[in-house]
Order: C-alpha cells, then structure tokens, then sequence
C-alpha cells in the first residue's frame, strides 16, 4: 500500500523560514521547495525547506526503505499552504 499524497499531508504544516541550502530567509508569501521523506513509522516528514532559488525539481537518488518527494507550496505565516507534489520516488499505486 502506497503512503497518503505528500501535499495533503504536508499542507498546514508549521515549519521555519531559513532556506536549507542558502540560509536566505523566506517571508510570508514566498514560494518555497521542500524535501520530504516517509516512513510507515513516522509518515511523512519536511527535513529540508529551500527558498524558490536554491530548492530541487527531482529527487536523484533514493533514500534506502523511505518514500521521497520534493514538494513546492507557498509560505504563509509559519506554516506550508498550497502545497503541491513536483517529484516522487516512489509511484503511487491504485
């Protein structure tokens, strides 16, 4: 059985305003990336939030045992909203 879709599990979802990769700071309004990992365990998890600049379109190599996906949403006031999936490791099934 395949995990829930990334984007609806990670829409709400409060997190800081540092880009990982540049250390720019994101404001309320900014298009970020973000980089999301799932575990049956832990579902699925935000480890890394880019600004629109420095954030990855594609995942290139796959994380052994985890479900990945770059997801793409808007920062708004602390939190993820609009989220959207942009890649995926694994495909979803049926």
């Amino acid at each position: 059985m395949s995990p829930a879709d990334p984007a609806a599990a990670m829409n709400g979802t409060r997190t800081g305003n540092i880009c990982s990769r540049c250390n720019k700071g994101i404001r309320s309004g900014d298009l970020v990336r973000g980089y999301v990992t799932h575990y049956p365990r832990d579902g699925w998890v935000l480890r890394r939030l880019y600004c629109d600049s420095c954030g990855d379109t594609s995942i290139e190599h796959g994380t052994e045992d985890a479900d990945e996906a770059i997801i793409e949403a808007v920062y708004w006031n602390g939190r993820l909203a609009g989220v959207e999936t942009r890649a995926r490791s694994r495909e979803e099934s049926a």
